[in-house]
Parts: structure tokens; sequence; C-alpha cells
């Protein structure tokens, strides 16, 4: 029996592939608000049980205490600004709502000036309001750089870095003092400049560069999203051909299964009568029946580890240990088949399909798989007197009016024999120069 495929197709990205990435998106714009909700939740205690650790010689007590309300005021509402905005993200995950582009510039854009604006608010503190611009809260601005990172897009990091060293400029330069109220030699902190432009384009330098680490985490997202999501097409292609496994061992192989013997046990099944019933019934009848018919049979194969290899219409062929090895193929077939016969019985009594009978046939044998064809068309194959045995084997049904007939071949590899085996002797079979002992299992 063959299945063919062809290598030259390349599935399409479908909208998928938007769908999650845009999921994946929003998860990490939510890591990025849960994380600085906690730096922010993190800053409000420092705040409250270390500021006695602040030195009187920084700031006298009353402007000290001015400084710690309004960094407190600061931290409080940022990270209850950034955890609403973490629970806003968790309930569009839920709901499957894309976060539109524009918001995250928007977002970018009151962080960074939230900084500045506390700095602006606390500048009149100091001795020389110029040197909150070299205090630690600007810093702060390397949070924001370095987190959007997480936003996957290169421009909204170059732009928060943008910003920021914008906003740090400009208020630097507004906060600047004349060169005669101070001393020559921090003439270049407090009156000059210079030393925060570059400050300011060392900001917007860690911009581009987030940008970039941004650039490749989104590139790395999205070739895996690409990879999976190939994976899983071709899979459902190959598999309207083939099984999921032997498409998966296809894919695996890049399309080049090594050509082996392997022990399998071939079952063919053969649904009586179909035939005349599907002369009788419409297109779409007869395409339900086979429809919920399959479904039983591949749920029931699949629980022994069997391989759905080919639908024949009229019924299928069914391997076990080929191309994924079986301990002991020919057991995991007779139960596959007994309880196929079974659930079929269920299925008929539960009015789930109209009544049916079938006819199995299974041997167990020595079989050849590989690949065999050209480069632009490949074919799986499994060959051998075992398929073509077990074929025959199951046409004998009709012949003992039975459900299901095994080999002897079979018989010997099972651990202990079915309630109702039945021994009908040697029998010749066409193709075939020596007869073959069979037994009868239903």
């Amino acid at each position: 029996m063959t299945f063919v495929y062809h290598k030259k197709e390349k599935p399409e990205i479908s909208p998928y592939f938007h769908l999650a990435f845009a999921q994946e998106n929003l998860r990490r714009e939510k890591q990025r608000a849960g994380l600085l909700a906690s730096v922010f939740g993190v800053g409000v205690l420092i705040a409250s049980f270390f500021h006695s650790f602040i030195p009187e010689s920084a700031f006298p007590h009353q402007a000290k205490m001015a400084v710690l309300r309004v960094v407190f005021s600061f931290l409080l509402f940022m990270g209850l600004y950034e955890l609403s905005i973490w629970n806003l993200f968790r309930l569009w995950l839920k709901k499957g709502i894309h976060m539109p582009q524009f918001t995250k510039f928007l977002n970018a854009t009151f962080e960074v000036t939230s900084i500045s604006l506390l700095m602006y608010l606390i500048s009149d503190k100091f001795d020389h309001p110029i040197l909150v611009m070299l205090s630690p809260f600007a810093t702060l601005y390397y949070f924001f750089i370095i987190l959007s990172t997480l936003r996957l897009n290169f421009w909204i990091s170059f732009y928060t870095g943008l910003v920021a060293g914008f906003e740090y400029l400009l208020l630097s330069v507004y906060l600047l003092e004349q060169p005669s109220l101070v001393a020559d030699s921090l003439d270049l902190y407090m009156s000059v400049a210079f030393a925060y432009g570059v400050k300011a384009g060392i900001l917007v330098l860690c911009g581009a560069c987030a940008g970039f680490v941004s650039r490749q985490i989104q590139k790395s997202i999205k070739t895996s999203i690409e990879g999976n999501e190939t994976h899983n097409q071709l899979i459902t292609f190959f598999g309207q051909q083939v099984s999921p496994e032997i498409a998966d061992l296809i894919i695996k192989e890049k399309g080049m299964l090594k050509s082996q013997h392997m022990k399998v046990s071939v079952l063919f099944l053969d649904i009586r009568n179909f035939t005349k019933y599907a002369d009788k019934h419409t297109a779409d009848e007869v395409v339900a029946y086979q429809n919920s018919f399959f479904r039983i049979i591949v749920d029931v194969v699949n629980r022994h580890g069997g391989i759905v290899n080919q639908f024949l219409g009229d019924g299928c062929m069914i391997t076990f240990g080929a191309p994924i090895p079986l301990d002991n193929p020919a057991e995991n077939a007779v139960k596959a088949g007994l309880e196929i016969i079974d659930e079929i019985k269920k299925a008929v009594f539960a009015d789930l399909i109209i009544p049916t009978s079938v006819g199995i046939g299974v041997h167990v044998g020595d079989a050849v798989i590989g690949n065999i064809g050209t480069e632009t068309r490949q074919q799986f194959s499994i060959t051998g007197n075992v398929v073509i045995l077990a074929a025959r084997i199951e046409q004998l049904n009709k012949v003992y009016g039975t459900n299901m007939l095994v080999s002897q071949d079979v018989i010997n590899e099972l651990s202990e024999y079915p309630a109702l085996t039945e021994l009908l002797g040697v029998v010749d079979v066409k193709g075939m120069e020596d007869g073959v002992e069979l037994y009868k299992l239903s």
C-alpha cells in the first residue's frame, strides 16, 4: 500500500500567526506592567522605611520631608497605575482583545514624562536645582528603556529612549544656573549643558540598543510561531493522506524515511454491504455515516498504538509496529480488532450509527517500509506478503460468516487467547502457495 505526498509546496502562514503573535505580545506587555508595578511597590517600601537613612546634610529636615512626600506619592501612583495596566491586559488576554499599537507609544510617553515631572517637582528642594539631574531619580529612565524590550517593537524602544533623552536634556537646560553663580570646578555640571547633552545622547542610544534587543526577541518569537504553525499545517496536510504519526515522522526525517524491514501486524477492515447502502442514500448521508464510523475506528486504533494508513471508502488498512515500532504488534492488533467490534455494537445500540457489520483480517510478519519515488514526488510505502495476506484473510470472513479472522502467526504472538478463539484449519488463500492456518476470534 502506498501513500503519496509532494515536497514542493510550502504551506502559507495563516492568520493564526498574527493572532498568536498578538497574544504573545500582550502577554509580554502584561509581564512588563507587572514587573514595573513590583518595582514601584518596592520603591514605596524603601521610601516608607528607609527615609531616616538620608543624611541631614543632603536636605534640611523640612525639605527632606517635602521630597519624600512627592517621591512617595509618585511611587504609589505609578505602582497603582502599572497594576491597573497589568489587570487590564489580563482581562484582554482572557477576551482575546488586541492591544492597539498607538497605545504603546502613549503609554511610553506617559511613563517617561512622569519621571521628568517628578524631578521637576523636587528640583527646588535642592540647593542647586540642577543637581536633581544627577540624582538617583534620573536612573528611573533606564527602567522604562530596558523593559521596553518586552514590547517586541524596535520603534517603541527607540521612541522611549528618544523621549527620555529629549526630556532629560530639556529639563537640564531649564535648570542650569548662570556660570557666575557657581565655582569654576562645578561649572561643567552646574551651568554647562554639555554633560547633560552627552547623558541625553546615552539615553537615546540605550533606547536604540533596547530596540535592537527587542527586534531580536521579536524575530525569535516569530520564528518559533511560524515553525510551530508550519509543522502543524504540514501534519494536517499530510494527515489527509497518511496518519498524523507518519506525517510527523516524515517531517522529522525531512521527507526521507529510511527504507527498512520491520515486524508489523496489518489489520484490514471492511464494512459489509456498504456498496448497497451507498447506492440507496445521498452523498451527504454516506459521508456522514463514514465519518461517524471511522471516528470509532480511529479512536480505538489510537488507544492501541496503531496507525490508520489508508481509508478505503468501505474499509481501511491499519498497521501496528510501522513506522513506529511496538513490543507486540500482533497483540495490539487483536485487542484493537475485538474492541472495534465491541464499540460498533455499542454505537449501533446507542443509535449513533446505522446497524453495521464488519469483517476484520489480521496477519503479522516482516514488511518493508520507506520512501520510493523521485525528489519531486515521494510516496511512503508499506509492502510485503504480510499486507497481501492480511487483505486475503479479511475477505475470507464472507466465506465463513465471521467478523474477525487471524492467522496462526498472530496466535503465536499472543500472551493469552481471546475467549471465543476457534481453529478453522488450514485454508488455501488466493495467491499463496502454502495454505494458511486460520482462527476465528469473532
